[in-house]
């Protein structure tokens, strides 16, 4: 009886994992600068998990066109702006991923800038994830949600200061997160502080602390 619950749960799995990348089609009104810096204005789809290239139209009527980070240094949908950012390293579900150049969302301006990458399951990472989860569901009758996994985006975070030629990738483990910013933000003793005695201080709360740091905390009034 473990055959036919192997191949259903394989099928929703693939399906949803496709059914993701066919998604991505919802267009914004937005501007990119093309490698001569040259600015220019249409319609951009960029959902945040393929951080190496965008779609572009000049209208809704045109057939699409794929622009990759060698062909753009930075783009703009609404208030978010995106830069590229390079040599950095993702640590997936089995191994490490380098990337010599992404999109990255710019979050944060200052002495420190945050940035914010999101990350699509490769086929590689959903094989895996497969083989290794769908034994425990077919022997479980409690089940589970995998096509959920699938959908979730995986977001990293990154810092660099101002005359630093490397990113920093922001550790989202609790027990190494406030280790990491104390040490980087040690200019700040108030914001080391706060790391180390509020326990809102933490990864979720990233940007906040980015932003502390580089405008100041307010004032208690």
């Amino acid at each position: 009886m473990k055959t036919p619950i192997y191949i259903v749960l394989l099928l929703v799995i693939f399906l949803a994992y496709k059914s993701h990348a066919a998604d991505r089609g919802k267009f914004a009104q937005g501007y990119y600068l093309d490698s001569t810096q040259h600015k220019i204005e249409g319609l951009i789809c960029f959902d945040g998990t393929d951080c190496e290239s965008f779609l572009f139209k000049k209208d809704l009527g045109e057939k699409a066109v794929k622009i990759n980070v060698n062909q753009c240094s930075k783009f703009g949908i609404g208030e978010h702006q995106y830069e590229t950012i390079s040599q950095i390293d993702f640590v997936t579900i089995i191994r490490k991923r380098h990337i010599s150049k992404a999109f990255a969302e710019l979050l944060e301006s200052g002495n420190v800038k945050l940035y914010k990458i999101g990350l699509a399951l490769s086929s590689m990472d959903a094989a895996h994830k497969v083989t290794t989860t769908v034994t425990e569901l077919s022997d479980n009758t409690a089940g589970g949600n995998m096509s959920g996994y699938l959908r979730k985006a995986r977001v990293y975070y990154y810092v660099r200061r101002d005359g630093e030629d490397k990113y920093t990738r922001v550790e989202s483990r609790k027990s190494k997160f406030k280790a990491q910013m104390e040490d980087y933000l040690k200019d700040k003793p108030e914001i080391v502080a706060l790391l180390k005695n509020n326990k809102n201080y933490n990864f979720n709360n990233i940007e906040v602390i980015i932003h502390s740091y580089n405008r100041g905390l307010p004032e208690n009034k």
